[in-house]
Parts: structure tokens; C-alpha cells; sequence
């Protein structure tokens, strides 16, 4: 009976983790001889993307409208939909994409997500991939190192990000 009864518990906890690792993305690292996007193809043709700035309230107030947190890249010829929440906006021209630019490149000409304009670098800016739980490429991010993004399905086609980032409002 016991053997049993542990057999009936295996299969339930195996099948509740599988149940809930099926619903939930990932982000990727890529590799320099891997990348299927670097920083500056991105950046040169956000054209090719539906372009969304994440922004907390902190960095809104204390270093302006263009400062990021996050970009996101959800290329437009595909099928596939990355949805955001209230803390991001679409960028939909090219001055306004000009403006993001501008105020997230450093003086030495590099491209860099630093909010608050912390002179104190903890995380690096880099590029990483949106993977859904379908094993698809759904886009890019432009994030810190340190932030946590959390990928999950929504439906076939459509999958939801959320971010938290570590460096939230003050000093790190």
C-alpha cells in the first residue's frame, strides 16, 4: 500500500512541474559567436520591431522621459506577440526613438541602460533573447545584467513580460 500510495504522489508532483515549467519562457545570454542580433543591429534597425521603453516611476522622475529600464525588441514580420505592462511605451517615431537614443549613450559613444545616471556600474547593458515556452524566438531585450524578467505564455502566440529590476529608484 505505501508503494502504492508513493507511486500516486510521484505522478502528481512530476505531472504539477511539468504543468507549471510548460507556461513559463526564458531569457537567453547570447554567446558574441551565436547572436542572432547584436546591440547595434537593433539599435540601427528598430524599424523592424514593435519597440517597447520600460520606465519606473523613480527613473521618470529623477532622470527624465527617455531614460530606460529595459528595451524591448518584438520583430513585426512574424506571428508572434510580446505583451508588456503599464510601466512601458511603444516607441512609435523616429524622434522619439532618436530622444531614447540620446539619453542612454554615454559620452564615450556607447549605448548603455543606466538608470538614474548611477556613476556606480554593477550590471553591464547587454542583449538578450526572448524564448517562449514553445521554444520560439519572440524577440530581444536591452536590459541590466541584474534584472529579473519573468516570461510567460499567454496563449499560442502570445507571451507576457514582466521586470523587476534591481536597481529600483536609489543608490545601488
Amino acid at each position: 500500500m505505501k508503494i502504492i500510495r508513493l507511486a500516486v504522489m510521484a505522478n502528481l508532483i512530476i505531472g504539477f512541474m511539468m504543468g507549471c515549467s510548460a507556461s513559463y519562457g526564458t531569457l537567453k545570454t547570447q554567446s558574441a559567436s551565436d547572436a542572432k542580433a547584436t546591440q547595434k543591429e537593433l539599435l540601427n534597425n528598430w524599424t523592424e520591431y514593435n519597440v517597447y521603453i520600460n520606465r519606473s516611476r523613480a527613473v521618470v522622475r529623477l532622470a527624465g522621459p527617455f531614460e530606460a529600464g529595459a528595451i524591448v525588441f518584438d520583430p513585426k514580420n512574424d506571428d508572434r506577440k510580446i505583451l508588456v505592462g503599464r510601466w512601458w511605451d511603444t516607441v512609435k517615431d523616429q524622434q522619439a526613438w532618436a530622444e531614447i537614443v540620446k539619453a542612454n549613450t554615454t559620452r564615450a559613444g556607447d549605448f548603455d541602460i543606466n538608470p538614474l545616471g548611477s556613476t556606480r556600474v554593477i550590471y553591464s547593458t547587454g542583449v538578450r533573447e526572448i524564448w517562449g515556452s514553445d521554444n520560439q524566438l519572440y524577440g530581444f531585450i536591452i536590459s541590466l545584467g541584474g534584472d529579473s524578467v519573468m516570461v510567460k505564455k499567454i496563449d499560442e502566440k502570445s507571451i507576457r513580460l514582466s521586470r523587476s529590476s534591481r536597481f529600483q529608484g536609489g543608490a545601488p
